[in-house]
């Protein structure tokens, strides 16, 4: 995909977040048909803290080394 791992860790952090907030936007209009509150607890720091711990295992981590 991308060559620099931390560029690609970054869009990912951003690409979580935005698709969390998408998806309880959704969620407010169509199911329980309220209006959308944007909380920096739930919205913000709840998905960074998912998509950091997610990103840092897929992208960040260093591959491990075979014995052979």
């Amino acid at each position: 995909m991308f060559k620099n791992k931390y560029l690609t860790f970054a869009l990912f952090i951003l690409l979580c977040i935005g698709f969390c907030n998408l998806l309880d936007l959704l969620y407010s209009a169509y199911i329980t048909r309220s209006a959308y509150h944007f909380t920096l607890g739930d919205d913000l720091f709840i998905p960074l803290l998912v998509a950091v711990s997610v990103g840092v295992v897929l992208f960040l981590r260093k591959p491990a080394k075979k014995e052979s």
